[in-house]
């Protein structure tokens, strides 16, 4: 989950705003000057369309936008692995590029307007040829199954659908309270938030950790009762002793606190092992990136381990006091022995 978030608020907006026209955009733009926890703001316009290349067909959306956004999200090293960016072609994600079979640069594709212009001959949809001019991999699923254009040069041919507004907060997990300050300014203008956007996929994560905690927590449980018959086993053994400090005068209190300070020296000992043990564990899995996961839905490769304060300490807390509470039958079992039986016994 933190890795998700981490991802998410590095590089998807945290305010998304989506406008009618060009001229909203402006005076949108223009109105965020008063509103100084924005800490960058960009512009982009959705041109549905279908992209042919040979036998291959895509329905893909085109991102027209200026040339300040491209530089911006092609400027992480490695993203643009193919050709540049023209204000006169296409640049296409790695996937859409896959799809298409357009595997280097420059090469050349059909674009397909989905709205149909009235011909002579009836209605026909209006075909471009454009210019491939490079391929890009951001790890954003909906970047790289898109692609991008200059918008002067796609608003020539195709229509856009809607206009958006992308925004950076210097407090992104403040973008909630954000959304309703801008719907008091821009009351016609549509919001979503990064926490609205990704709030099922959270949720599903939050249920995929309570799912976890409940087996982790029947496996510790399972744990606690070798402790008990460790103790118990235990107890037997040292009943000799215990009737000797017995006879000595001491009481069922200190026998009663001595079993209980075994079953909790075990428990903690066990937990703290184990916890060093998952460190290491945890340091190989980051290290070699073992557990893949699929990056189209959780904006990450690999399935990183992180270890928090608060998880360690509950962690720890949780399996002491099961063990503690494991050593009360033993302990009570202990107190219980009649002395003069096990003297006379031994």
């Amino acid at each position: 989950e933190e890795s998700v978030k981490k991802n998410l608020l590095a590089h998807t907006p945290h305010v998304t705003v989506y406008l009618d026209s060009r001229r909203e955009v402006s005076e949108f733009l223009r109105g965020l000057k008063d509103f100084p926890s924005v800490e960058d703001s960009q512009w982009y316009a959705t041109f549905p369309a279908i992209l042919q290349k040979g036998k291959y067909l895509a329905d893909a959306v085109i991102l027209g936008t200026e040339e300040g956004f491209v530089k911006k999200i092609l400027s992480r090293q490695g993203v643009l692995f193919s050709g540049n960016f023209t204000t006169k072609g296409l640049i296409l994600g790695n996937l859409l590029a896959s799809r298409l079979g357009i595997y280097q640069t420059p090469s050349t594709l059909n674009v397909i307007s989905p709205t149909a212009g009235l011909t002579p001959v009836g209605f026909l949809p209006k075909i471009k040829r454009v210019e491939v001019s490079g391929i890009y991999s951001t790890g954003e699923y909906f970047l790289d199954i898109s692609a991008i254009g200059h918008f002067d040069f796609l608003n020539r041919f195709l229509k856009p659908s809607s206009f958006v507004v992308a925004l950076k907060l210097k407090d992104p997990y403040g973008a909630q309270e954000f959304k309703k300050r801008l719907q008091k300014e821009f009351k016609d203008a549509f919001i979503t938030t990064w926490i609205e956007s990704n709030r099922d996929f959270f949720n599903a994560l939050r249920l995929e950790k309570l799912g976890m905690l409940l087996v982790v927590s029947l496996i510790v449980l399972l744990a606690s009762f070798n402790v008990a018959s460790l103790l118990i086993a235990k107890v037997s053994e040292l009943s000799l002793d215990f009737a000797i400090f017995r006879a000595f005068g001491l009481g069922r209190r200190f026998i009663f606190s001595i079993v209980l300070l075994l079953g909790l020296s075990v428990g903690l000992a066990g937990s703290l092992v184990g916890v060093a043990v998952a460190e290491a564990v945890a340091y190989v899995v980051n290290r070699y990136k073992l557990i893949a996961v699929p990056q189209e839905l959780y904006t990450t490769p690999y399935l990183p381990i992180f270890f928090g304060a608060k998880e360690v300490l509950l962690t720890v807390g949780f399996v002491t006091l099961l063990s503690l509470l494991a050593s009360v039958v033993p302990a009570l079992s202990a107190v219980r022995e009649k002395v003069t039986s096990v003297l006379r016994n031994d």
